[in-house]
């Protein structure tokens, strides 16, 4: 049993960003077409960065670590629509996030990836929730041991998302 919803309703995307229809999660991407993923990167006041480990119930990458919170965009919804719901849900936190805290948009062979930066201070961080359906635990740990973390899993690609957070907060 997965904790994905496969009937969730997408927005499709061409490769300049703009909707040309829409798709049921579970359904195959049709060539040429992407849909949206946000990722946020949390750090603490003293540069903690907050990982969780995803549910053994959820598709991909299942009891798996990586960045703070995330997930697929739904109908309707932008990247900062869809970050706010992601951490709102996986974290339990509403978080004031505007354009100007997204860091980096990537290009992948179905989906764009819009990422996303903030720092929480120190009386927000003792608030956070974790979603126990998707998310198994969480730790604010020192970005060195985050990445190294991340990279022994296999997602270099994650640990480097960290780096560029961490610089473009400074």
């Amino acid at each position: 049993m997965t904790t994905d919803h496969l009937d969730e309703q997408w927005d499709l995307y061409d490769a300049a960003l703009q909707v040309v229809g829409t798709q049921r999660r579970g359904d195959p991407m049709p060539a040429g077409r992407f849909h949206l993923t946000v990722a946020a990167v949390l750090f603490d006041e003293n540069g903690h960065v907050l990982l969780q480990r995803r549910s053994r119930a959820k598709l991909n990458h299942p009891d798996e670590w990586e960045v703070s919170a995330g997930g697929s965009a739904l109908r309707g919804e932008d990247g900062l629509a869809a970050i706010h719901r992601e951490v709102q849900e996986e974290l339990g936190l509403a978080l004031a996030f505007t354009a100007a805290n997204r860091f980096a948009q990537v290009s992948h062979a179905t989906w764009i990836e819009q990422w996303f930066v903030a720092t929480v201070s120190t009386a927000l961080r003792a608030t956070v929730h974790r979603q126990t359906s998707e998310v198994q635990t969480i730790e604010w740990l020192p970005l060195a041991t985050a990445q190294a973390r991340l990279q022994a899993q296999g997602h270099a690609d994650y640990a480097a998302q960290l780096a560029a957070a961490a610089a473009w907060l400074k």
